[in-house]
């Protein structure tokens, strides 16, 4: 079981923890490490500060930076630079290609799949046998 620190003994302005508590932000709330950072910032107040700090220059950051919003002209501008992207770059005809290429590997995938039937066939079983004799009986004669 792990130690716990003395708190009182800390003294101000100061704690090994304190780098870490940004990555409350980020990380979910759901992970262990959220669960003991977030714990740890309740009991100690030099993190429990710098947390709020934080926390108010993100808020203050997120005022001053503009939404963007298209417009519909915009918008369809930007499709159609998208579209003659995709002519000049081809890759409407490199996804034409992939879905060429995923169906040829399910007909070869599927082809193995008869062949192995074949192999267990009953007149793939008789040709075995028929071999296997055949062997033998060259076997014992030469």
């Amino acid at each position: 079981m792990p130690q716990e620190l003395n708190y009182e003994k800390i003294p101000a302005r100061h704690c090994v923890h304190t780098k870490h508590i940004y990555t409350l932000l980020d990380t979910p709330k759901k992970e262990e490490a959220y669960k003991r950072m977030s714990k740890h910032v309740e009991v100690c107040p030099v993190c429990a500060e710098e947390f709020k700090k934080f926390q108010m220059k993100t808020l203050a950051a997120q005022i001053f930076i503009p939404k963007v919003a298209m417009d519909r002209d915009l918008r369809q501008s930007f499709e159609r630079e998208v579209s003659e992207l995709f002519k000049v770059m081809n890759l409407n005809e490199r996804i034409m290609l992939k879905r060429n290429m995923k169906k040829g590997i399910r007909f070869i995938d599927s082809m193995g799949v008869e062949f192995l039937k074949n192999l267990a066939s009953k007149t793939m079983l008789k040709t075995y046998v028929f071999a296997f004799a055949l062997f033998i009986c060259l076997k014992l004669f030469l």
